[in-house]
């Protein structure tokens, strides 16, 4: 076989490798984006994805400025080919990608693996969550343990203000949420009552003290 042929034929196999490692990428990424992001080689895995499309362009291109080719080009281009297909099939390395939040004008870094969600990324946010296991408050993605949800927020009603509750916790059918305030912001809780602390006390403060190591300071 020609190496011309050789090429074309291994950019289509390429392109339709790599079309349905692209789709099973986005759909990960939509159920655990934390841990895409947490990945060091995520833009080279990303790029690489991409990458038998425009291989395949610039050899055409190249092809009408100067056909006809010698084998020299298709044999640079079948390895870029290889390159491309190959690289998404790196094993992760973890890296040490953070999320950056807002409470108001108060900005937050939180490492991916604590699954943080429903943040705002510029300034004015409302309210964040990250999941932590029980009773240790490890992180996501480093614990097998059961998990609970904290969360920090610039007032009371996830951050849309109001009275503070009678009760700081309060039961529901199958679930327990807490809010209570220290300094500027309120801390939340949300979890199924059998896994709540007896010690409701220490345990407000282990939970407030963790979500404002969280906070950038002018100071950092």
């Amino acid at each position: 076989m020609r190496y011309s042929k050789l090429f074309w034929f291994a950019a289509l196999l390429s392109a339709i490798w790599n079309g349905w490692m692209l789709i099973s990428y986005f759909v990960r990424a939509a159920y655990f984006p934390m841990s895409v992001k947490g990945d060091a080689l995520r833009l080279v895995k990303e790029a690489a994805l991409l990458a038998p499309i425009p291989i395949a362009l610039m050899m055409f291109l190249f092809w009408l400025w100067r056909r006809p080719l010698k084998n020299r080009p298709y044999i640079v281009g079948l390895v870029l080919i290889a390159f491309a297909t190959l690289l998404p099939l790196l094993p992760r390395i973890e890296g040490n990608y953070r999320e950056t939040y807002w409470l108001a004008e108060t900005r937050h870094e939180i490492p991916w693996y604590y699954g943080p969600y429903n943040g705002r990324s510029e300034p004015g946010g409302k309210y964040f969550w990250v999941s932590v296991s029980f009773p240790d408050l490890e992180p996501r993605y480093k614990t097998r343990d059961q998990l609970i949800t904290v969360g920090k927020a610039v007032d009371f009603n996830r951050g849309k203000g109001g009275a503070a509750p009678e009760e700081t916790c309060t039961e529901h059918q199958t679930y327990t949420t807490c809010e209570w305030k220290r300094g500027d912001f309120v801390y939340m809780v949300s979890t199924i009552p059998e896994r709540f602390p007896s010690d409701i006390s220490a345990f407000m403060v282990e939970v407030a003290d963790l979500l404002d190591g969280f906070e950038v300071t002018k100071t950092n």
